[in-house]
């Protein structure tokens, strides 16, 4: 459906998340598992980079204000692979050459759909406890026999 043809339901919809992932309608946290999944299924980004819920023929704008879905552990070895678990309970293969680090010392990844994510802080300590510093001093995690540097995000 064209964005044209959506009814924009913004003003009644009042959505937003936190950065810590916690999504809310209008002020109260969504607790309901099948409705977060409802939500973060239905979630896009439009051509000027906001997030939107697209259901049926109505779209609500979310108030996002990091990154909508969070790394919530890491899982596997990084010998072989890592994968990301994230606060809707989907897993992801980790692509260590997407890592940067933010503002305030936060990490992100992107998901293989170009998504960024903002990892929680226990599991940035995770992977914090498999970076190491290269002789230039770099952080970098080393994957099989490959070290990934970890820039700032620009």
């Amino acid at each position: 459906m064209k964005p044209s043809e959506l009814r924009d339901v913004t003003d009644s919809c009042r959505i937003r998340i936190d950065k810590e992932g916690t999504w809310y309608y209008e002020n109260q946290e969504i607790v309901n598992p099948l409705v977060l999944l409802t939500f973060c299924n239905a979630l896009q980004k439009d051509e000027e980079g906001r997030y939107r819920i697209v259901f049926q023929s109505e779209v609500c704008y979310v108030d996002v204000e990091d990154t909508p879905f969070v790394v919530a552990s890491i899982r596997g070895d990084q010998e072989t692979e890592l994968l990301v678990l994230l606060n809707t309970g989907e897993t992801h293969k980790l692509d260590p050459a997407t890592l940067s680090v933010g503002e305030q010392n936060v990490m992100y990844c992107l998901l293989p759909d170009g998504m960024k994510v903002r990892f929680s802080r226990a599991a940035y300590y995770l992977l914090a406890l498999m970076m190491e510093e290269d002789e230039e001093e770099n952080i970098v995690l080393k994957m099989g026999d490959r070290s990934y540097p970890v820039p700032a995000a620009h």
